[in-house]
């Protein structure tokens, strides 16, 4: 018999989950993107997801924004996670071991003329597409060469940036880096470029079984969540979400948490047994 549940009780299940994190190094802060699959680069949001912010062991914001801010940049670089505005296009990280089910949701199937499908489809502006073919012809580019490729002088660059963000979230275009020229910027990769073996493990995961594994891993990290904040926060297509619940069977338990309807996970259920 399921126990009756109570956000307080969920709540209580999710502080106890990042209790154990006391962040003050890069190498840990790589662990706990590690062990959670993908969470928020810096404060927590919509979905009941944590960030970075936290499990760090400092009371100083200062401090955390330092520490977070440096820790993304060396991370990304170094290949060893995915630093970008994924989730309800707010900055995320993804682990490396969860990367291909991401990208696997994404539409791309690791062609050259991925972004053309997503163009034809209507995911991407025509500025998205001119930003990536001149990316994918030139090599790595900066956000500031970008910027003056693409917004003429004295125009506002909100169409640019909306296309580079576009572009990052449905992994075309990676940051790899930063310019070393004049001011601080990103510099900007096409993404099968920069990690070619996500891109091939990604091409041995079906859809449902890329959601399955993702929808998993976010219900053991938050322990419950209304189908309808799970729906928001990825963003997948209805049937390919409920063909994933489907498929993990028991793990997902239908529940009534204070009379809202909700997916409870079954590591949650077993803690207040």
């Amino acid at each position: 018999m399921t126990p009756a549940l109570t956000w307080r009780l969920v709540e209580r299940y999710r502080r106890q989950k990042l209790a154990r994190y006391h962040i003050r190094s890069k190498r840990q802060a790589l662990g706990f993107v590690g062990a959670l699959g993908f969470c928020y680069a810096f404060t927590s949001g919509p979905g009941y997801l944590p960030g970075l912010f936290d499990v760090l062991a400092t009371r100083s914001v200062d401090r955390m924004w330092s520490w977070a801010w440096r820790w993304k940049d060396e991370l990304a670089t170094e290949r060893r996670l995915f630093y970008g505005r994924v989730l309800r296009r707010k900055p995320t990280y993804i682990s490396n071991n969860y990367l291909p089910h991401f990208f696997a949701l994404s539409g791309n199937v690791g062609e050259r003329d991925d972004y053309l499908q997503a163009y034809r489809e209507g995911r991407l502006s025509l500025l998205a597409k001119t930003l990536f073919e001149y990316v994918q012809a030139q090599g790595p580019c900066s956000t500031w060469v970008l910027r003056r490729q693409f917004v003429p002088r004295g125009e506002q660059d909100g169409a640019f940036h909306k296309a580079l963000k576009g572009l990052e979230g449905t992994f075309l275009l990676a940051k790899v880096g930063e310019s070393e020229r004049g001011s601080y910027s990103y510099l900007w990769d096409t993404f099968d470029r920069w990690m070619p073996q996500i891109v091939r493990a990604a091409g041995r995961i079906t859809a449902v079984q890329a959601a399955a594994a993702v929808l998993d891993r976010y219900l053991q990290t938050v322990g419950a969540a209304p189908p309808a904040a799970v729906r928001d926060l990825f963003d997948w297509p209805a049937s390919i979400l409920e063909d994933a619940r489907q498929s993990l069977g028991d793990r997902i338990v239908p529940s009534e948490v204070d009379n809202t309807n909700a997916w409870a996970h079954i590591i949650l259920i077993r803690s207040l047994a």
